[in-house]
């Protein structure tokens, strides 16, 4: 309102209220707005929301025109229906969802019910977020309104407190997420409700200061790799053939799940994978394609442009960050448990091994093929081994030749004919 006394602005909202609504009955009386009765309701909200003028009397609140009173009315009857009976006290009773969704537009147009994501794309799209953490953030809001769907306030902004932000982060850990992975939920949500703040949608930040401390959980350190006996149950079983190629691939190559993902079919021309993004710089490297791939690159580069992707029918929802085959891990949690390969040490919450475990029995293969150490940390993507003068500034560092011996050394313990389900 251009001034810091408080009467002041509410005196000087009312006027602009009062000018704000005769410009809105003035539209409406030139151009009548229509009701539809096919549009969604999101859609009708925004129709209307373009209509609405400020309550004066209640901050963030908004009334609808007198002009556009009619048609408001005519399509809120349209939206519930006749009525399908009368209860014991002789109120109408309508059809399942129908009175819901007339006052759901109620809530989203006056302004008493708008959802926690009604502004989500429009925040990421003016903060120009990273595609990582504009997924974490998407995920966050996600949960955030299938959870409030659930509680008696009901998803929409004005029932979000502190007590309720409280009780959300309480509820991301009783999914036995770690301390880390709630606060980053936290963390998403509170910078989202700081720019809604600032555009006026909420009054304060319940999210700030809910951070959670980090718990002990060395009891669900340590993961291990798998055992012979372990690959060959996994290479053997019933799985996919997205499944079991990305399998062999972590197995006989070290890669690591997003490495794999994001393959290309140049990445893996002239007998090498080409790991050009990684976690790390030193993730960027090359890795000699083990003899036992040769037949599944192979198949998997025929008729391919050099720019399509190997596993090409992974996804790359914005809930993982754009990262290809994120789901991979989850859908190969629930296969290594159908296998009843859930061996969890000393009544750990998590299983001792997971997808990375094949990138675990790799570099042990190495290991037990006598490679150097420095050459190990070379081919897994690690800086470890490589550290001193010696051979960092000074060793030029093993050839490809050198390298694809070592690696032909690591043989998979089950026949390369295994039975894949298509």
């Amino acid at each position: 309102m251009g001034t810091s006394n408080r009467r002041e602005a509410e005196s000087r909202a009312i006027i602009i209220a009062a000018q704000e609504l005769s410009r809105a009955e003035a539209e409406a009386a030139a151009a009548p707005l229509p009701v539809s009765a096919s549009d969604p309701i999101l859609e009708r909200a925004d129709r209307w929301r373009r209509h609405r003028v400020p309550d004066p009397r209640r901050p963030n609140r908004y009334l609808i025109p007198d002009a556009l009173e009619d048609s408001w009315w005519d399509e809120l009857d349209a939206i519930a229906g006749e009525p399908v009976g009368s209860d014991s006290h002789g109120e109408p009773i309508h059809a399942p969802g129908r009175l819901e969704a007339a006052q759901a537009l109620v809530g989203l147009v006056t302004g008493d019910r708008t959802p926690v994501a009604a502004e989500l794309d429009r925040y990421l799209a003016q903060e120009g977020l990273k595609p990582s953490y504009a997924g974490r953030t998407r995920q966050a809001v996600r949960e955030l309104g299938t959870w409030l769907e659930s509680q008696p306030g009901g998803d929409h902004l004005s029932a979000v407190t502190r007590r309720t932000a409280d009780a959300f982060g309480d509820h991301g850990a009783s999914l036995g997420r770690t301390a880390a992975t709630v606060n980053s939920h936290l963390s998403a949500l509170s910078a989202y409700w700081t720019w809604l703040r600032r555009r006026g949608f909420v009054e304060s930040n319940p999210w700030r200061d809910q951070a959670r401390k980090a718990v002990d959980r060395s009891a669900n350190a340590d993961k291990r790799p798998f055992t012979d006996r372990e690959v060959k149950a996994l290479l053997s079983g019933p799985a996919s053939r997205t499944l079991g190629d990305m399998m062999r691939l972590a197995a006989l190559s070290g890669l690591r799940l997003n490495e794999i993902g994001g393959l290309t079919v140049e990445d893996v021309a002239g007998g090498v994978f080409n790991v050009s993004a990684s976690k790390t710089d030193a993730g960027v490297r090359r890795v000699p394609i083990h003899p036992d791939l040769a037949a599944l690159i192979a198949a998997r580069c025929e008729g391919k442009a050099g720019d399509d992707y190997l596993i090409e029918e992974l996804t790359a929802p914005p809930s993982r960050g754009g990262r290809r085959g994120g789901k991979v891990g989850e859908r190969f949690t629930a296969y290594r448990r159908t296998l009843g390969l859930d061996a969890r040490k000393d009544g750990r919450r998590q299983s001792d091994a997971d997808f990375h475990s094949f990138r675990r029995w790799f570099a042990t293969k190495l290991e037990q093929a006598a490679a150097p150490p420095h050459w190990i940390a070379l081919l897994m993507g690690h800086t470890i081994g490589r550290e001193g003068v010696t051979l960092s500034r000074y060793a030029g560092g093993a050839t490809e030749a050198q390298l694809a011996e070592l690696v032909a050394r690591v043989r998979l313990p089950v026949a390369q004919d295994a039975s894949i389900c298509p």
